[in-house]
């Protein structure tokens, strides 16, 4: 038994040596082994026999060389890197040394501060700030604008309209108080990028349906050998915008608008964007009334034809491009935000259809309609009346369908693309593109 004993204890020692060799660490245990050739105790290999051995020696003079065995009594064993397997290292740990090892580790650990959390976190806070300000900004002023709009005198029988009540096409009130309304909306929402993206994407002979108060003239790219090059290079050099390449600019544009209010806003936005156009107009001129007779009617003519306004309803018959154009069609049809506010939209597909060049041009739309989600398709559903009675347009019109019975009622309508741009939008902003199939393409 004793043979035996001594011989796992040899084994456990001389392992020992090989790891703290390695490790550069020095253990008692292995310095008894090689000192005495006696059967060494258990307790002795692990851990000092006394507390005084486990404690530095005081009051020795720094010059002094300590004795071999007080070197070898002051050193505290040191606990092997690996947990033993036999019987006699997994013996020798007692409930104390554990204990003191746990105490050390809980010394060296301390506890995190919010300064660290925020430090190791901080992308993800960050974002999620982020995200949380955008949502709250582009929400509260929605519900501020359509919960407190209730309170006023011209929304107290808005519940009442019935959902086929028919738009007018006209703002409900003046158009620069309707024009000043949307201007926060659109930033919020992100319309006003997609606008500039529809005028750019504008060329040749254009036509803007529902042309308002021209919210969309300071964006084109005015041809410069159309519109006098010396004020159109002199404008974009001041305003620092690049001529356009020739194929991508406009090369006359025609607008038509149901409100004379919102043609006297749109002419005034002509004379400032083109400076050609106020070279040839005086800055005061006389408002433009709304017609009576319902008859399309040309009140703005300036630059040769090039540029024209005209006062009708988009539900007749569309005004063809001036003579002055080499062909009796549009490039580009534009329109934002109209298919809402009339009282039939295929109708008026059908009319833009009749004055598109077939095949090479394009209708170009930006609509608001039914979102993706049914939550927010039933939150338009719930207040469409208050919209109508604030905008005069019905924002839960399905486009989808729209232009599929378009499609079905104009031979050779085809849709380009369909896209839903702006996150932001849960879906509910439109951008429609469509074109007219070819003589060729039609058989």
């Amino acid at each position: 038994m004793a043979v035996r004993g001594w011989r796992g204890s040899y084994q456990n020692t001389t392992l020992s040596w090989v790891l703290e060799s390695r490790t550069g660490l020095t253990s008692s245990a292995t310095s008894n082994c090689s000192r005495t050739a006696q059967q060494p105790s258990r307790r002795s290999l692990f851990q000092a026999s006394t507390p005084q051995q486990r404690q530095p020696q005081k009051g020795k003079p720094s010059g002094s060389t300590p004795s071999p065995s007080a070197s070898r009594s002051s050193t505290s064993p040191a606990r092997l890197p690996y947990k033993s397997t036999s019987p006699t290292a997994s013996s020798s740990s007692s409930p104390s040394d554990k204990s003191n090892q746990q105490q050390k580790n809980g010394q060296k650990e301390e506890p995190e501060t919010l300064e660290s959390l925020f430090s190791q976190r901080k992308l993800p806070l960050v974002g999620a700030a982020l995200a949380a300000g955008v949502l709250g900004f582009y929400i509260l002023p929605l519900l501020v604008t359509y919960m407190t709009g209730g309170c006023r005198e011209e929304h107290k029988h808005e519940e009442e309209i019935p959902p086929d009540a028919v738009p007018t096409g006209l703002p409900p009130m003046g158009a620069a108080a309707f024009d000043a309304s949307l201007d926060m909306p659109e930033r919020i929402m992100g319309i006003l990028s997609q606008r500039k993206k529809l005028a750019r994407a504008s060329h040749g002979a254009v036509l803007e349906v529902a042309v308002g108060t021209g919210r969309n003239v300071g964006y084109y790219l005015w041809d410069p050998q159309s519109f006098s090059p010396d004020y159109i290079r002199a404008s974009a050099i001041a305003s620092g915008q690049a001529i356009a390449p020739e194929g991508t600019t406009i090369t006359s544009f025609t607008g038509i608008d149901l409100s004379g209010d919102a043609l006297s806003i749109a002419r005034t936005q002509l004379r400032v964007t083109i400076p050609a156009v106020a070279a040839v107009i005086p800055k005061k001129t006389p408002a433009i009334g709304n017609s009576a007779s319902g008859r399309t009617t040309e009140v703005f003519n300036v630059l040769d034809n090039k540029v024209r306004l005209f006062q009708g309803d988009a539900m007749q018959p569309l005004p063809a491009p001036a003579l002055s154009t080499a062909s009796p069609y549009y490039d580009t049809i534009v329109q934002t935000f109209g298919l809402c506010s009339v009282a039939d939209p295929v109708v008026l597909l059908a009319n833009m259809a009749a004055v598109l060049k077939p095949e090479t041009g394009r209708i170009v739309l930006l609509e608001h309609g039914r979102g993706w989600w049914s939550v927010v398709n039933s939150l338009l559903d719930k207040y469409a009346g208050r919209h109508f009675a604030r905008f005069g347009c019905w924002w839960n019109r399905d486009m989808d369908a729209i232009v599929a019975d378009a499609q079905k009622a104009v031979p050779g309508l085809e849709v380009v693309s369909v896209k839903r741009p702006g996150w932001l939008q849960f879906g509910t902003l439109w951008w429609i593109e469509l074109r007219v199939k070819g003589a060729s393409e039609k058989k």
